[in-house]
């Protein structure tokens, strides 16, 4: 009786385990999950991170380098030289040597300085592309929270078109049965029901190809069941922004956009290795010690009293002074390089002034089409209900209510679209304009 309970139990939790959890995602919760688990965003959060360690390695070039060393050599064979017709043998069988050096760069040419500010600036670059990487991924998860409602609304005007067409199929039978409609109405009926199965089917799809697709981008395993209870309606998202012009926009994305801001530092950092260049053709001071104990001796065993000490300090200058037109050439490449950066940054201006501008367009274009669908659904749905009222009474045909019907499923898939298409054309806009984080921060970075 044991065995079997124990054998219960493990299949319960067996059978839990492949089910998955069960994950309620709210509006905040889409936002906090993308921002923290997002597997794009998390890989761009280890190459800043590694880039905070590329500026420890330079502050690092500044402090000497100590090193320590020990050898032991068996000389196989010594070297004999004859002098006065005499031969001698010069050294011992065994040498053993334990050294300490060190060695501390007093003057570079300023390449150190040079090369922490320009991972200073590369770290300011990586920050801005980590905070524009951010509100993509927030936009790109919060569109595919939108897309789940979207689908879950279409999938439920599906299912009520179904419902319409198989009550209008039933009234239309229990017509012809009576005599009062013709078999051209019936065969109508009948066509519209069966059209509308499909469209339930195809809604059913793409209800759970919306789904995995918010998974994937808040990086929820496929085996768990996510659940987002909210249903689509209109956000106002614009309130800060409702009044603000084209122009205004412009001015913000080309303030605020983590791209420009981005494209900004790679152009210091380009400027900076053109100095990384130049420090190149300076002298280079370097400060030397070595402190060493030797030992010499034709037997292998030896104490610390046959060791001798020896103490050395070198100042060495380097100074490269031709290198066959390497250093003017790298020179012309670094300054190639911070051309191009400007040029790039010019580009990126243009580009996000061009899709600042869309955005803006598509908004507006939004709105005055949610309107106009919402009131389209709205006589839609009065049509319909009319159509059914007066072919109940004989004073209509079968045609005018088929045709109702169609218009209705139609205006309201339309409806729907539109909310989302308002919802997220706010977002895409305010991405534009590098202010899509006011959406879950109200404090200005």
């Amino acid at each position: 009786m044991f065995r079997i309970s124990a054998l219960m139990l493990l299949l319960a939790v067996s059978l839990q385990a492949q089910e998955g959890k069960i994950i309620t995602l709210t509006w905040d919760a889409v936002v906090n999950q993308s921002r923290q688990e997002n597997l794009s965003l998390r890989i761009k959060k280890l190459q800043y991170e590694a880039q905070d360690y590329k500026l420890w390695d330079a502050y690092a070039m500044f402090l000497p380098t100590v090193r320590y060393q020990a050898v032991g050599v068996s000389n196989l064979e010594l070297p004999t030289i004859v002098f006065m017709g005499q031969q001698f043998t010069m050294g011992t069988k065994y040498t053993f040597q334990h050294s300490l050096d060190f060695t501390l760069p007093l003057f570079t040419g300023g390449s150190r300085y040079v090369n922490i500010q320009l991972q200073k600036t590369m770290s300011k670059s990586m920050m801005e592309e980590l905070k524009g990487k951010e509100e993509e991924v927030v936009l790109q998860s919060l569109q595919a929270y939108f897309g789940v409602m979207l689908a879950d609304g279409i999938y439920n005007a599906a299912g009520e078109a179904v419902t319409t067409a198989e009550e209008n199929l039933r009234q239309v039978q229990m017509f012809y049965n009576e005599g009062s409609a013709t078999e051209l109405d019936l065969q109508r009926a009948k066509a519209m029901y069966y059209s509308v199965l499909p469209q339930k089917e195809s809604a059913e799809s793409g209800r759970i190809l919306a789904l995995q697709n918010l998974k994937m981008m808040l990086n929820i395993s496929a085996e768990d069941s996510v659940v987002v209870p909210d249903t689509l309606t209109i956000k106002e998202f614009m309130q800060t922004f409702d009044q603000t012009t084209l122009a205004e926009f412009r001015k913000l994305s080309l303030t605020n956009r983590a791209e420009m801001l981005m494209v900004k530092e790679q152009v210091n950092a380009s400027r900076q290795g053109e100095n990384m260049v130049i420090s190149s053709a300076l002298p280079v001071i370097a400060l030397s010690g070595n402190l060493a104990h030797q030992a010499f001796s034709d037997d292998a065993r030896i104490g610390p009293n046959d060791y001798s000490r020896s103490k050395a300090l070198t100042l060495s200058v380097s100074w490269p002074l031709f290198e066959g037109g390497r250093r003017f050439i790298n020179y012309q490449t670094a300054r190639l390089q911070t051309e191009q950066a400007e040029l790039m940054q010019k580009q990126t201006a243009y580009i996000i002034s061009l899709e600042t501008e869309q955005s803006f367009y598509k908004w507006h274009e939004a709105k005055t089409n949610l309107t106009s669908n919402e009131e389209s659904m709205k006589q839609a749905k009065e049509s319909l209900r009319l159509s059914h009222l007066l072919y109940s009474e004989g004073m209509s045909t079968q045609l005018d209510v088929l045709n109702a019907q169609l218009f209705y499923q139609n205006s309201k898939v339309q409806y729907l679209q539109g909310m989302y298409q308002y919802n997220v054309t706010q977002l895409q806009l305010l991405r534009s304009a590098g202010k899509l984080f006011t959406v879950w921060n109200n404090n200005e970075r």
